[in-house]
C-alpha cells in the first residue's frame, strides 16, 4: 500500500496546521517586528505589523494587519492581512489573501490569491497557474501556465503562456499583454483590446469546463466572500456574536444536536406549508431561513474558534477578534477541500453554529424581562 501523501493534500495539511498554530499562540502582539515561531525549517508568524526579511528555507505562515515578505521562502507560503506585498521568491505554492494583496517576485509552483485588489507586478514570474478572486485584478507579471481570474474589473498587460480564463463585468489588455493560449472571457461587457495586445489561441466565449478551474475560482470566490461577511457580522453586532460563540463554547454537544435537529425539521415543515397550498409563502419563508441560519451558522463556528483562542485569558479586542475569525475561516476552507473529509468538516461546522445561534436566540429570550402590567 502507498503511504505517500500527494503534494496537494500535504499541503492542505501544512496550511491549516500551521494557521492552527498561529491562532495557537493568541492575539496578535502590538510590536512592528514580532518573534517569529519556528518549528523546524517553517515559521509561522504573526502580529499588527509584520516585516519577515529573513530567509526561511521551509513554509511560512504570516498574518497581521500589515504584511511584508521581503525573506525568500523555501516551500509553501501562506500570507494573510489588511495589506499584503510579496516581494520576495516563493519556492513552491503560494497561497495570500487580504484587503490588497501584491506580488512581485518569482513563484516556484502556483498562486491563489484573494483580495480587494489584487496586484501581480511586473516583477512576478509565477511557474505554474493562478487562481486569484477579487473585486480589481491587475496582472503585469509572467505567468507559464494558466490564469484563471474572477473579478469585478480585470487589467491584463502581462504575459500568460497557457489559456487566460476571466469571469467578471470588465476586462482590459494593455498594449504588452500576451496570451499564448486561449482567452476564455465571460462578463458583462466585450473584452477591450488594445492595439499590439497578442491572443495567440483566439477569443472565445467562457464556458465551465471538466477539468474543475472554475470551480476552484468558485471557491476562492466562496472564501473571500465568507472573510468579508464574517468581519462585516462581527464588527457590527459584537454583542451578539459573543452571545453566539460563548452558547456554542458553553454547550459543544448540544448545539450540534440542535442545529441537527433544525436541519432535519425545518424543510420538513417547509414541505406541509407547501402542501398545504396557502402555506407556500411561509414554506418558502422557511427554506429561505433555513440557507440563511446555515451560512451564518458556519460563520459562527468559525468566530467560536477564533474566540477560543484569543478569549482564552478575557474578552479580547474586535480587531483580535477578527483577525482570529478570518484565520478559523481559512482552517475550515483548507480542511474542507481535503478528501473524503472535507464534507464532514462542512456539515460539522453548520450544524455547529446553527445550533449555537438558535441557542443563543433562546438565552436571549429566556433573560428578557417580562413586560410590566
Amino acid at each position: 500500500m502507498d503511504l505517500r501523501i500527494p503534494h496537494r493534500t500535504r499541503t492542505r495539511l501544512l496550511i491549516a496546521t500551521g494557521l492552527s498554530a498561529t491562532l495557537a499562540f493568541g492575539a496578535a502582539s502590538p510590536a512592528a517586528e514580532p518573534a517569529p515561531q519556528r518549528f523546524g525549517n517553517d515559521v509561522y508568524l504573526h502580529g499588527s505589523e509584520v516585516a519577515m526579511r529573513t530567509a526561511v528555507p521551509g513554509d511560512a505562515v504570516v498574518a497581521g494587519g500589515r504584511v511584508a515578505v521581503t525573506g525568500g521562502v523555501g516551500g509553501d507560503a501562506l500570507v494573510f492581512g489588511g495589506a499584503v506585498s510579496i516581494e520576495s521568491s516563493v519556492g513552491q505554492d503560494l497561497y495570500a489573501a487580504g484587503g490588497e494583496v501584491r506580488v512581485a517576485g518569482p513563484v516556484g509552483e502556483s498562486a491563489r490569491l484573494a483580495g480587494g485588489r489584487v496586484i501581480i507586478a511586473s516583477d512576478a514570474d509565477i511557474a505554474g497557474g493562478v487562481i486569484v478572486a477579487g473585486g480589481q485584478v491587475t496582472l503585469d507579471g509572467h505567468v507559464r501556465r494558466y490564469a484563471l481570474i474572477g473579478a469585478g474589473h480585470t487589467e491584463v498587460n502581462g504575459r500568460v503562456d497557457g489559456d487566460l480564463r476571466v469571469v467578471g463585468g470588465e476586462l482590459s489588455l494593455g498594449p504588452n499583454a500576451v496570451v499564448q493560449g486561449r482567452l476564455d472571457y465571460r462578463g458583462a461587457e466585450p473584452p477591450r483590446i488594445a492595439p499590439g495586445a497578442q491572443v495567440q489561441g483566439g477569443v472565445v466565449e467562457a464556458a465551465a469546463d471538466a477539468d474543475g478551474s472554475l470551480r476552484s475560482g468558485a471557491s476562492i470566490v466562496w472564501l473571500v466572500g465568507s472573510i468579508v461577511a464574517g468581519i462585516v457580522l462581527l464588527a457590527l453586532a459584537p454583542r451578539a456574536s459573543r452571545r453566539v460563540t460563548q452558547a456554542l463554547r458553553a454547550r459543544p454537544v448540544a448545539s450540534p444536536l440542535l442545529g441537527a435537529a433544525l436541519f432535519v425539521g425545518l424543510p420538513l415543515v417547509a414541505v406541509l406549508l407547501m402542501i398545504t397550498v396557502v402555506g407556500i409563502p411561509l414554506g418558502l419563508l422557511a427554506i429561505v431561513a433555513l440557507m440563511a441560519l446555515f451560512l451564518l451558522g458556519y460563520l459562527a463556528t468559525a468566530a467560536a474558534l477564533g474566540d477560543s483562542l484569543v478569549e482564552r485569558r478575557g474578552p479580547a479586542k474586535t480587531w483580535q477578534r477578527l483577525l482570529a475569525t478570518a484565520l478559523a475561516l481559512l482552517v475550515l476552507f483548507v480542511l474542507g477541500q481535503l478528501p473524503y473529509v472535507g464534507w464532514a468538516v462542512w456539515l460539522l461546522a453548520l450544524l455547529f453554529g446553527s445550533g449555537a445561534i438558535a441557542l443563543a436566540v433562546l438565552g436571549a429570550r429566556r433573560s428578557r424581562p417580562a413586560p410590566s402590567t
